[in-house]
């Protein structure tokens, strides 16, 4: 039941990252944080962290063979 929670919180953070990352090619190079070096960071740091948990979660399961 665990593998299943970190699952959804990684797919979720995977999208957080992907919207950070995204927003200002659609809203004219607006910001959420106030500097687009700090979107870009949070970015990054959503998106590698949803990696690890969709990763460790299906690893867990045993789906990935690694």
């Amino acid at each position: 039941m665990g593998w299943m929670l970190r699952f959804v919180i990684g797919v979720a953070l995977l999208a957080l990252g992907t919207f950070v990352a995204v927003r200002p090619l659609f809203m004219h190079g607006a910001v959420l944080t106030g500097a687009r070096w700090l979107d870009m960071a949070f970015a990054i740091a959503f998106l590698l962290r949803g990696v690890i948990n969709v990763r460790s979660a299906l690893r867990r399961r045993g789906g990935m063979s690694r």
